[in-house]
């Protein structure tokens, strides 16, 4: 998992950042965790609805939280010890984080159930994106909105018009491709010709973005 170029542990290297996990209620356990739920949270979760249901979860409010405990490398052996406080329609409508009280660990899911490496690695790669989309958008966290309810969801349009009228054309492009992606190396090379067909700056800064995301995201090496 750690070769996959959009790969990040999932923790701040500012050890007091809260820290979240997406978790999906019918496998019992989580896809993704990072610390900048504030910034993208919703819209990751929004986006990778059209593939699950996920809850987000406040993991570092667990008795047993440590961040050699669970990260992006094993976050698909760990459940939650409350799940009996999620509920179906609470999901549907992104009503709330809950809180954890404890990480339990789980077994290893059946290989023909889903193929969970691919699945981890599609959060990454739209976290990924994500971020790149909040660093254009000047206004930062300020900058973002979206419609709670999913029913409703303007997936398309879920960020502020911040940006030039062009620049938030591909913002919106490259939501959609998101949400209706299904293969991640066509879904990657889409995004790619978005970037590239808009205009060298915006290209230029997309390679910079990328070349710099694992040093940012990530401390040099691995906490303990």
């Amino acid at each position: 998992m750690q070769d996959f170029k959009y790969f990040t542990y999932g923790y701040s290297p500012d050890l007091r950042n809260s820290i979240y996990g997406l978790y999906q209620p019918v496998l019992n356990c989580f896809l993704i965790v990072f610390p900048d739920y504030d910034v993208v949270g919703p819209q990751l979760t929004a986006i990778l609805s059209s593939r699950y249901l996920l809850q987000p979860i406040r993991i570092d409010t667990a008795d047993n939280y440590a961040h050699n405990v669970i990260d992006n490398e094993v976050c698909e052996h760990w459940s939650i010890s409350n799940f009996d406080k999620i509920f179906p329609n609470d999901i549907i409508n992104q009503v709330n984080v809950i809180l954890a009280d404890q990480l339990i660990p789980v077994a290893s899911l059946s290989p023909g159930l889903i193929q969970i490496e691919k699945e981890k690695q599609w959060a990454q790669f739209c976290l990924f994106c994500l971020r790149f989309i909040n660093s254009e958008c000047k206004t930062g966290a300020a900058g973002l909105w979206i419609d709670n309810q999913i029913g409703n969801l303007d997936i398309f349009n879920m960020f502020e018009p911040v940006l030039s009228v062009q620049y938030t054309q591909v913002v919106a492009n490259i939501m959609s491709v998101l949400y209706q992606g299904r293969d991640l190396a066509t879904t990657e090379q889409a995004i790619i010709d978005l970037v590239n067909n808009t205009d060298d700056s915006l290209a230029h800064r997309f390679n910079l973005f990328l070349e710099g995301y694992n040093e940012s995201t990530n401390t040099t090496d691995k906490l303990s």
